[in-house]
C-alpha cells in the first residue's frame, strides 16, 4: 500500500489532548482508523441520500402495515411449506 503525508493543522486545546492522549507511535494508526470510520459514515449518509425517496408505499402495499407482520407471514409460510 502506498502512504501519502499529510499536513493536518489542529486548533491548540485539540492538539494539547491529541498529544496527551495519543502516544507518540499511535498517531498515524489513531487519524488513520479516525478518517476511515469518518469516510464510512459519509458514505452511509450519501447512500440515504441518493436513495432517499426510492420506496413508496404504493409499490409495496403488503409493508404498509409495517414490516413485522409482513415478517411473520413469511415466516409461516415458510414453515408450512416444509
Amino acid at each position: 500500500m502506498t502512504w501519502h503525508q499529510v499536513n493536518v493543522a489542529f486548533p491548540e486545546p485539540l492538539y494539547q489532548q491529541f498529544v496527551r492522549l495519543v502516544p507518540a507511535g499511535q498517531r498515524t494508526r489513531f487519524l488513520t482508523e479516525l478518517a476511515e470510520a469518518g469516510l464510512q459514515q459519509l458514505k452511509f449518509r450519501k447512500a440515504l441520500d441518493d436513495t432517499y425517496g426510492a420506496w413508496s408505499h404504493e409499490d409495496h402495499p403488503e409493508l404498509k402495515k409495517g414490516v413485522e407482520g409482513y415478517i411473520r407471514k413469511q415466516r409461516r409460510d415458510r414453515k408450512t411449506l416444509r
